[in-house]
């Protein structure tokens, strides 16, 4: 008689949870998420960047530095045993901006920095929308003008191919000549937020709401009201429109930056991904200049963000103008999920049976010396398992007695 467990009367246990906003990779999607984060890695090796690591929690008043007011609260926030408030990073552009003025303010200028990793923000999860999320980016620090706004541009788009996405569109914007027009205004903190508010959902009834709240008249609400009417591709004339709407010189500016940039676009053969939008001012507070935001077929949302922050890098040693950009993984991974289904399964190339002589192991480790993947059968593996499945000769002629 088998004497019973004193286990035995435990209740079966449900498989332990994770939280909210975070989620396990495992097979076929954990090699495509690696497989793309090589793929942006080495082609940022091929452009010069070299790849910094920084650390996954930080300070909690050095990451929230120009991350605006609702990337502060989405901080995800702890204190240490000292007392200080750490936080992990919302994402990895700050912390390259302190690196790079806080470490390596005496280098040689141009910087290239790529960076890969997770990136935490305590927001409501949905899909493409995670607590714990993946970036992979480029800062270019220490130059300003168009031909960097137009590297990173770049780099951005032929990124995106490499992923292998099929529909790339670009939205690409200035912040300058948005912060023109509200100086021209002499608008109040309250109405900038009911501005971009209005503008960031593109609603017409608000945006001539704000006009009349605002007792803008003539040429003023003019420039007011034309801002949702400047989004196009430069041979629709948008930035002949933007120049005409301009109130004083930082937004004539900003539209000379763009068209710069655009000419230079043209340059890499990646113009046509872009279409120009003056009108999308979301955003991080860090961003003073160029803006921009990747899409793709069946997501509702960007891919790529990036954009040009002059004064961040400030904040933590010498002043140093910067660009940069940060593709979200995870939204790239879904988009492909969506138009092209899941990746494969990883199945090894060779399934090499064990034999009593031990060959097998040679014949192993030539396959893999080779660069294939081999296993050995060391369970109940089939022949459909792999490719090819091989046995050491030994088996082939077994020795008489």
């Amino acid at each position: 008689m088998t004497t019973p467990s004193p286990f035995d009367s435990f209740p079966a246990k449900s498989p332990p949870a994770i939280p909210r906003g975070v989620s396990d990779f495992f097979g076929g999607a954990a090699v495509a998420r690696r497989e793309a984060e090589a793929t942006l890695r080495e082609m940022a090796r091929r452009w010069g960047y070299v790849e910094v690591i920084p650390p996954t929690f930080e300070y909690a008043e050095t990451l929230a530095t120009e991350a605006g007011p609702q990337l502060a609260e989405e901080l995800y926030r702890f204190l240490d045993r000292d007392g200080r408030a750490l936080a992990l990073r919302p994402d990895l552009t700050i912390p390259t901006a302190r690196l790079a003025g806080s470490k390596l303010y005496d280098q040689p200028l141009p910087q290239r920095f790529f960076y890969a990793g997770p990136a935490f923000r305590y927001e409501e999860p949905r899909a493409g929308r995670q607590r714990e999320f993946w970036q992979a980016g480029l800062e270019l620090i220490g130059v300003a003008g168009p031909d960097a706004d137009a590297e990173v541009l770049a780099f951005a788009a032929r990124g995106l191919e490499a992923l292998a996405l099929p529909v790339i569109r670009f939205s690409l914007g200035h912040l300058g000549y948005f912060h023109g027009l509200v100086e021209h205004l002499g608008l109040t903190s309250v109405e900038i937020r009911v501005l971009q508010s209005a503008l960031d959902r593109k609603s017409w009834d608000d945006l001539q709401a704000f006009a009349d709240a605002l007792d803008a008249s003539g040429a003023d609400r003019e420039a007011v009201l034309g801002l949702l009417g400047l989004n196009g591709k430069q041979g629709e004339g948008v930035l002949a429109r933007a120049r005409k709407l301009a109130r004083n010189q930082k937004m004539a500016e900003a539209v000379n930056q763009l068209d710069a940039v655009e000419k230079r676009l043209e340059h890499y053969g990646v113009k046509h991904f872009f279409v120009v939008d003056l009108a999308d001012v979301r955003g991080m507070n860090y961003y003073t200049g160029i803006t921009f935001k990747a899409y793709t077929d069946q997501m509702g949302f960007s891919i790529v963000n990036g954009g040009r922050y002059d004064n961040l890098v400030g904040h933590f040693g010498a002043s140093r103008p910067a660009v940069g950009c940060a593709f979200y993984l995870d939204r790239i991974l879904l988009a492909r999920v969506r138009q092209s289904g899941p990746p494969p399964e990883p199945m090894p190339d060779i399934l090499v049976h064990p034999c009593p002589c031990g060959g097998y192991v040679r014949l192993a480790e030539e396959a893999r010396a080779a660069g294939r993947v081999a296993v050995i059968a060391l369970g109940p593996e089939a022949p459909h398992d792999a490719p090819t499945t091989i046995r050491c000769s030994c088996e082939a002629n077994p020795p008489t007695a």
